[in-house]
C-alpha cells in the first residue's frame, strides 16, 4: 500500500504498518485534531493525528534503516525485528489521546490518575481496550509479526531497556516524533519561519556506544532543528488565543465530564463527537454557551491582562511569589483571583478566567533545557552541542518558550468591567504591573 502524505510525499507501508492503519484505534486519529484548538489562531490547522502518527512510523522506519544499514534490509533477522517494532511505536504512539489532543488530557488524570502514555500501554498490551466495536485486535496483530507488544509499550512510554538508540528514535533528544510534528505543524499552520531538512539528520545520524548520535558535520542541521522547535513553542503551541480557548474549552469539558457526569468514557470519543454533545447535548446553560462561543468562534475570551515571561520585571515576579505564598496549587490561586476579580466586577465568576500555565511552561522548559545531544568528530570522540557550538548551547539554555507566565482574560462583553476590577484587586500590590493589551477581540495571529 501507497500513502500519498502532504509532508511526507509518497510513502510505502510496510505490511505491520497496513494492518495497523486498519485498525479501529488507529482510525480514530483521523477524527482527533494534532494541534488542538489552534485552528481558532491558524485556520489550516486540522491535521489529524492519524497522518502524524504514519508519519512517526515512517521517520522511525526510516532512520532505523539508515543506521542498521544492510542488517534492517535483510531478512527475518535483529536488524529487521528492530525496525518492526519502531514502525509499530510509531504508529501506536498517540492512539490514548482524548478528545482534542493534549487540551483535555488533564480531565482524564483527575478522573484516573493516568495519562494518555499510560492508556497507550494498556492498548497496545490488550489490558484495556477502547470499548469501541472492532478494538482490540492489536497485540495480535503485532505478534503475527513477530513485534512483542510489551516491548512496543516500553518504547513507546520511555521504559523500554533494551539497545538505548532505539529508544532515542523514538522519543530522545532528535526523534522521529518531534521531526515529523514540526514538519507536519508547519506545512498546516504556514507559518514563515523554521526550516528542518530531516535527509540531512538522518544521513549524519550514527550509532556509537548503543547511542544514537551525529557526526559533527550535521551541527548546522541540528542548530536549525532546535530553532525551529524554539520558534513553534513561542509562536504557535503557546499562542495567546489558542492558550485562551483550550481554557474555554477544558472548563466546560470538565463541568460536564467531572461536575455533571454527563459523558462516561469520554476518552474514546472524537473532537466533534465531544464538542457537538457540549454545545447541544449538556444540561449545563453555561456549558452550552462556552462549547458554542469555542465550536464557532464567537465571543472568545479576551485577554485583559498579562505578564510577560520573557520581560517579566522583578516587581512582577515578586507579585508572581506573593500569589504562591499565599498557599495552594496553581488551580486554586487561579480560582481565587477569579472570585474575587468576578465579585468586583459584579459578574459570574465563570466569565473570567486566570490562567498560571505552570504546567505547560514546566513541560517545554525542560524539553528545552535538556541538550543531551552528542555528536562524533572525524576523530571519533564525542562532543556535546555546546562543546561544539557553546554560544548557539548558552542560547537554548536561556530561551523562554513560553510567552505568558499570568494572563487574565474574560468574556469580550465584560472586558472595562473586568479590567476595572483588576486595577482594583491589585491596587496594593500590582498597580505598576498594568500595561493594558488593547488588541480586538478575534483578531487572528499568524
Amino acid at each position: 500500500m501507497y500513502v500519498r502524505d502532504p509532508v511526507l510525499g509518497s510513502v510505502r507501508l510496510s505490511p505491520i504498518q497496513e494492518d495497523l492503519l486498519k485498525t479501529v484505534e488507529v482510525q480514530r486519529l483521523s477524527f482527533v485534531h494534532q494541534l488542538g484548538t489552534t485552528f481558532q489562531c491558524y485556520p489550516g490547522a486540522h491535521g489529524m493525528r492519524l497522518s502524524h502518527a504514519l508519519g512517526v512510523s515512517h521517520l522511525a522506519g526510516r532512520i532505523a534503516r539508515h543506521v542498521l544499514g544492510e542488517s534492517a534490509r535483510r531478512g527475518p533477522d535483529e536488524g529487521s525485528d528492530m525496525v518492526r517494532m519502531l514502525e509499530a511505536a510509531g504508529m501506536l504512539h498517540d492512539i490514548g489521546h482524548t478528545p482534542w489532543s493534549h487540551t483535555l488530557e488533564p480531565l482524564y488524570l483527575e478522573l484516573t490518575g493516568r495519562d494518555h502514555m499510560d492508556l497507550v500501554s494498556d492498548l497496545v498490551t490488550g489490558r484495556q481496550t477502547l470499548g469501541i466495536r472492532g478494538c482490540g485486535s492489536i497485540p495480535a496483530i503485532l505478534e503475527d509479526h513477530g513485534v512483542d507488544p510489551e516491548e512496543v509499550a516500553a518504547l513507546i512510554c520511555s521504559r523500554y531497556r533494551g539497545k538505548p538508540f532505539l529508544q532515542q528514535m523514538i522519543f530522545g533528544e532528535v526523534d522521529a516524533d518531534m521531526l515529523d510534528y514540526l514538519q507536519r505543524d508547519f506545512h498546516f499552520t504556514g507559518v514563515a519561519f523554521g526550516h528542518i531538512e530531516v535527509d540531512r539528520l538522518i544521513s549524519t545520524m550514527v550509532v556509537h556506544d548503543d547511542r544514537l548520535m551525529f557526526l559533527s558535520k550535521g551541527l548546522d542541521a541540528v542548530r536549525d532543528f532546535l530553532h525551529a522547535r524554539l520558534q513553534m513553542y513561542s509562536s504557535v503551541y503557546l499562542h495567546k488565543k489558542t492558550r485562551i480557548v483550550d481554557q474555554m474549552l477544558l472548563r466546560a469539558a470538565r463541568k460536564s465530564i467531572v461536575d455533571l457526569a454527563e459523558v462516561s468514557d469520554f476518552v474514546r470519543m472524537t473532537d466533534d463527537e465531544l464538542l457537538s454533545f457540549l454545545c447541544t447535548g449538556s444540561s449545563d446553560d453555561w456549558v452550552r454557551d462556552m462549547a458554542w462561543r469555542v465550536k464557532y468562534r464567537q465571543g472568545l475570551f479576551s485577554r485583559v491582562f498579562r505578564i510577560d515571561a520573557a520581560t517579566s520585571t522583578e516587581t512582577e515576579k515578586g507579585f508572581l511569589r506573593s500569589l504562591a505564598d499565599g498557599g495552594g496549587d496553581p488551580v486554586e490561586i487561579a480560582a481565587a483571583l477569579e472570585s474575587d476579580i468576578a465579585a468586583e466586577a459584579g459578574i459570574d465568576p465563570r466569565l473570567v478566567m486566570v490562567d498560571l500555565p505552570l504546567e505547560a511552561v514546566k513541560v517545554s522548559e525542560e524539553r528545552f533545557a535538556r541538550l543531551d545531544i552528542r555528536f562524533l568528530d572525524k576523530r571519533e570522540r564525542v562532543l556535546g552541542l555546546e562543546e561544539l557550538d557553546p554560544a548557539f548551547g548558552s542560547y537554548l539554555r536561556r530561551a523562554v518558550p513560553n510567552r505568558s507566565l499570568l494572563t487574565i482574560s474574560c468574556a469580550p462583553e465584560h472586558r472595562d468591567r473586568v479590567r476595572s476590577a483588576c486595577h482594583s484587586v491589585f491596587r496594593k500590590t500590582a498597580t505598576p504591573l498594568f500595561g493594558w493589551d488593547d488588541d480586538e477581540e478575534g483578531d487572528r495571529e499568524g
